[in-house]
């Protein structure tokens, strides 16, 4: 049985299971709207992805550096001081309809709500067969006042509370989008594939000095070795990366069903260190795709 886990990413409540989904190739995103593709997958990352889906992601996607807005709202609402400033009562709703309508309309007539019906059906075909093209309809979007846009952002970060593990138990529809996005946008770094599945999540290092308690739920381990086969599972990781190439005799990682590639060098392509949570990693097993998209 699959369940969302922390900021995306597989968690397993059994054994594990490789993503899997319409929008897990790289060419389900046209070069054109990396970009667009890109913000959305910060906005789900950072944000509730429900609260995201409803309010933020129709009007979003014509709105320059939105992500960095988000970025910059829910570092402040998780402040303790700053959190007090944005406690003012807000109608979520009523700024959303603004929203929706300096980026699709200009008024209540039937125009603007014809091609704002038209944007929510958009948010909705992300996760489908058309999602290339509903990608390229959101993108279309007029840019909405910087000022609206930190409400909102503020106001579903407001609404959301709670921890990034919760919002994301009944968000696993999303995650092969945000696979596709990391792996048709994100940097390619060379590696060799071990246990076959695509997987997601934010890149981590396992580091076995911090002890069992440690949970990594929905990352992607950096190991300097392939692991032993039961802690990936152990820890809820959705993929593993050993910067060693495994023995092709000994078994790796978790085993069928955790993704794993090895002989991988993240460094090479973030020219830092990449495993210190700032950057998404997707990783498919069957063929050693390796591709890193800072958060």
């Amino acid at each position: 049985m699959i369940i969302a886990g922390v900021n995306g990413y597989l968690l397993h409540r059994s054994a594990p299971v490789a993503l899997r989904g319409p929008y897990v190739r790289r060419e389900a995103i046209y070069p054109r709207h990396t970009r667009t593709a890109t913000v959305f997958t910060r906005l789900l990352e950072r944000l509730s992805p429900a609260l995201a889906e409803k309010y933020i992601l129709p009007w979003a996607g014509g709105t320059p550096r939105i992500d960095r807005l988000c970025t910059a709202v829910t570092s402040a609402s998780a402040h303790p001081t700053r959190r007090l400033a944005m406690s003012t009562s807000v109608d979520l709703a009523a700024l959303c309809r603004e929203a929706m309508r300096q980026a699709w309309g200009d008024g209540a007539g039937l125009g603007g709500s014809m091609f704002e019906d038209v944007a929510r059906r958009a948010v909705t075909g992300l996760t489908g067969e058309d999602a290339a093209d509903c990608l390229a309809v959101l993108a279309s979007a007029r840019p909405v006042d910087a000022y609206l846009a930190t409400r909102l952002l503020a106001a579903v970060a407001r609404q959301a509370g709670g921890s990034a593990a919760r919002h994301w138990q009944a968000a696993h529809g999303w995650l092969p989008f945000i696979a596709s996005t990391v792996r048709a946008c994100g940097k390619q770094v060379p590696a060799r594939p071990a246990v076959p599945g695509v997987a997601v999540g934010r890149l981590v290092h396992y580091r076995p000095d911090r002890g069992t308690g440690v949970r990594h739920e929905g990352a992607i381990l950096l190991v300097d070795r392939p692991l032993p086969v039961q802690v990936p599972r152990l820890l809820g990781a959705s993929g593993v990366i050993s910067r060693v190439q495994a023995d092709p005799y000994q078994p790796v990682a978790g085993g069928p069903g955790v993704p794993t590639v090895t002989g991988c060098r993240p460094e090479i392509a973030t020219g830092r260190d990449a495993a210190d949570g700032s950057w998404l990693a997707a990783i498919d097993g069957a063929t050693g795709e390796v591709a890193l998209l800072p958060r």
